[in-house]
């Protein structure tokens, strides 16, 4: 069909070329007379087209199709690094076979073609809007876009198809004497190679007709062999806790060892289920790929066989433990892969793909190469995640166990989210209207998930005097991904993407659908920080927080303390109401430093004491260095307090705070009524605190309240601990023989045994290991009135017993909360 051209040079000019990307400025310094074939309308093509020839032989920069494409034959591009003619069609492509390497090939409807499609290497460009109809799609390290469906048997031997391809082994597609004659020893070819590329742009048959043809009736079938035949399938296969797996059965006699029978399937496999509950085999080995439609699950999660796939595995969904499972190849799974129990062990060898990954107490072994994020069953933050993707009837929400009969029933376990096609002004209205601003904030900013995300209300003047855009802007640096959304005057939402230059420009209309993925996939992210935020709300008792910080007023003007106070305590409320605007907004540098936002728990308690720290009421001696170096913020509290700077023996020239430090300042501060304490929440530094000898016991149940241990060091009588050992020796023996009468008569004995642990006097080592043990007894005996206890027809505790146990669990809980370490740890 007839065409006219145009110099390259004018089609910019007349801006035909906006769509593209390629550097056209620096191919018209090499030539000037390169020029641009245009057809206009629906465009019939009775030869092939070769992208490389047309670009190097014929000077043809480029070609545009202003209708729908049809090449009777096929379209080649050769060249794989530098540049080879365009092809920009603005309808449908329809041809036989299409191979793309450096070319910039842009398809504005579907493409149609009629035996393979092949793209190889990172530096081109296909993108094709609508959806792809191929027999056969072949991906090689090349960055191909399909905005619409797929339609095609894949190939693939890296991550560029999401979910993994069909096929990552040459040998599946290739007829045996193309294999024979392309593949080197390794078996290796790549797509770009110019003896493929000629057999395609000569359309020799190359790939097999039964390529794409899966069915469980080309199964191969399987055999039950003996260890004899496993052994050298898969000892050299690493493993965490054995050489290879099932080297530990190699311990059995040979005897032994020859009964142990395996399930072997030699081929790609197709099934409809699998159940690694049985007593019939060790395991079941699958050399090549396994295709499970439904689901793997072993309910029994102590003792399932194992299985072994030298190749990809897909499956529904994996709900395993109990047994060994290695894929060598990659693995994709369509909803959820959950690991249970220890006595479990997955090992991924490629790429991963599944929605969901749960960990509840198992061994996965996955390699770089995976991208998923395994969550913790038992991780609040990561249950909240589970229940935000996977469908509520799944768990059992009390027990928190999962339910295999839901798997087993097929129904789909990830639930249905929101989808949407536009972003529309109330989309990002309902983002502006959330608790995560907190109180006069206007914007706000985080990361989850490898996105960055920044939410922006507008409405008011920046620094340079311009009005500011409600806006949100997220950024996946990992994935190339940088998405702004900001409300314009007339209030339509705008959206901005990146380009190659790192400015922002606008998103084509191409990308709608995609882009409206991923703001959801943003939106779920930052609900998620709300629900995350609402969970660490507290509720505080301000009057007694009032009391507690005017504590620390010493000899402060009541006037010149309360602006001090007010501050204080407003800092503490802002953490209990405002969570998540005090971690990452307000005090954003302080909560990095205090790991906050790992530890959301502490946020009230931590802005309680840095409060009093920047204010000087009390101080804070890091363990990173002598004391020595660290005397200045010594001095804070002990001037502040008492009016005076402690003399330091010379041993903390070289050695940091210890506990042996606060025992002899509280020795010498007794003749002034006053005590140093520790206020603990875990930290390896010292917070330290001053306070009168009759305060101690008000000012520890205040904090403690708000989960701030105060301790009390002081040296302890050589006699009276050893008489305290004798009496702990005693209690044991009297819980071990569960005398609740002699329990009884101990009660008085629990103060004094209390200061020993509570406030770490004497042998700390020794009575944290004794309290263990004393536990430990005390439930031991107490049997099912503990196990279930509180529940009906379960005889109750006896008081004494009950008492003792509740006394050890609330040390347990200030320990939780405590930096406990004995002498020899630090």
């Amino acid at each position: 069909m007839n065409f006219k051209t145009l110099l390259l040079k004018d089609a910019i000019a007349q801006k035909l070329l906006t769509s593209l990307a390629a550097d056209f400025d620096s191919l018209m310094k090499e030539s000037e007379e390169l020029f641009v074939r245009i057809y206009e309308g629906d465009t019939v093509l009775h030869e092939s087209i070769d992208l490389y020839d047309l670009f190097y032989e014929e000077n043809v920069a480029g070609i545009i199709v202003n209708g729908n494409l049809t090449v009777n034959g096929t379209i080649i591009d050769y060249e794989l690094d530098t540049y080879s003619c365009f092809l920009q069609v603005k309808g449908s492509l329809s041809c036989h076979t299409l191979a793309s390497g450096c070319a910039e090939i842009l398809v504005s409807g579907d493409a149609n073609v009629t035996e393979a499609l092949v793209a190889f290497y990172n530096h081109g460009t296909l993108e094709i809007d609508g959806d792809l109809h191929a027999r056969l799609l072949v991906v090689d390290d090349h960055g191909i876009s399909i905005y619409g469906k797929t339609n095609a048997t894949t190939y693939c031997r890296g991550w560029h198809i999401k979910g993994g391809a069909d096929y990552t082994d040459w040998r599946d597609i290739l007829l045996p004497e193309v294999a024979a004659e392309l593949l080197d020893e390794n078996d290796y070819l790549f797509a770009g190679d110019v003896r493929l590329l000629k057999k395609l742009q000569d359309q020799d048959t190359v790939f097999k007709k039964e390529a794409g043809n899966f069915s469980a009736e080309h199964n191969p079938v399987a055999r039950v062999v003996t260890w004899k035949e496993i052994k050298p399938l898969i000892q050299d296969l690493k493993c965490e806790y054995e050489e290879y797996p099932f080297a530990i059965a190699e311990k059995q006699s040979e005897q032994e060892l020859g009964k142990e029978k395996f399930l072997l399937y030699e081929g790609r496999t197709i099934l409809n289920e699998l159940d690694l509950v049985t007593e019939e085999y060790m395991g079941i080995i699958v050399i090549g790929d396994l295709h499970v439609k439904g689901s793997i699950i072993s309910e029994d999660t102590d003792g399932a066989i194992s299985l072994i796939v030298l190749g990809n595995l897909k499956a529904k969904n994996m709900c395993v433990g109990g047994q060994l499972i290695y894929i060598t190849g990659y693995l994709a799974v369509e909803e959820m892969i959950m690991g249970i129990y220890n006595h479990g062990e997955m090992y991924a060898q490629s790429y991963v793909w599944c929605p969901v990954v749960i960990n509840d107490d198992y061994h996965f072994y996955f390699t770089h190469l995976a991208g998923v994020k395994i969550l913790e069953f038992t991780d609040d933050n990561d249950k909240d995640i589970i229940r935000e993707k996977l469908i509520e009837e799944l768990f059992d929400e009390e027990e928190w166990f999962v339910y295999y009969s839901v798997i087993r029933e097929g129904k789909p376990l990830l639930k249905e989210q929101p989808s949407r096609n536009i972003i529309t002004k109330e989309d990002l209205a309902n983002l502006m209207n959330i608790p995560l601003f907190g109180p006069q904030s206007y914007n706000f900013a985080f990361s989850e998930d490898d996105w960055y995300i920044s939410v922006d209300r507008g409405g008011y003047i920046d620094d340079d005097g311009e009005p500011v855009a409600t806006s949100l802007i997220a950024i996946n640096s990992e994935k190339n991904r940088y998405l702004m959304w900001y409300m314009e005057e007339d209030e339509t939402i705008s959206t901005l993407v990146k380009d190659a230059n790192d400015e922002w420009i606008p998103a084509q209309p191409k990308w709608r659908s995609w882009i409206a993925e991923q703001f959801t996939a943003v939106e779920t992210i930052i609900f998620r920080k709300v629900r995350w935020n609402n969970r660490h709300i507290k509720v505080i008792n301000n009057e007694e927080l009032w009391a507690l910080i005017w504590m620390f007023r010493n000899d402060q003007d009541d006037d010149e303390f309360r602006g001090i106070a007010n501050e204080v305590f407003t800092r503490v409320i802002h953490g209990a109401l405002f969570p998540f605007a005090y971690v990452y907004i307000t005090f954003a540098e302080n909560s990095e430093e205090r790991g906050l936002a790992q530890s959301p728990e502490a946020i009230h308690r931590v802005a309680l004491l840095d409060g009093l720290i920047a204010n000087g009421l009390i101080t804070e001696v890091s363990t990173e260095g002598p004391l020595a170096e660290r005397v200045a913020a010594l001095n804070i509290v002990t001037e502040y307090t008492w009016g005076y700077s402690p003399e330091l023996d010379e041993s903390y020239e070289d050695k940091p705070i210890d506990r042996a430090f606060i025992c002899k300042e509280n020795e010498e501060l007794l003749c002034v009524n006053g005590a140093l304490l520790r206020l603990d929440i875990g930290t390896r530094s010292y917070i330290l605190g001053g306070m009168n000898l009759d305060e101690i016991d008000l000012a520890t149940e205040r904090m403690q309240a708000l989960g701030i241990n105060a301790k009390y060091f002081t040296a302890a009588d050589e006699k009276e601990e050893a008489s305290l050992k004798q009496v702990a020796a005693a209690m044991l023996a009297i819980a071990k023989e569960n005398n609740t009468e002699a329990l009884h008569l101990l009660r008085d004995r629990a103060p004094v045994l209390w200061n020993y642990l509570y406030n770490e006097r004497g042998d700390i080592a020794f009575w944290q290991e004794w309290i263990d043990d004393f536990k430990s007894w005390l439930i031991l005996k107490a049997g099912s009135s503990h196990t279930f206890r509180g529940e009906e027809n379960i005889p109750p505790l006896h008081p004494d017993v009950e008492f003792w146990i509740d006394w050890c669990e609330k040390y347990d809980v200030i320990k939780e909360t405590s930096d406990t370490s004995v002498p020899d740890e630090e």
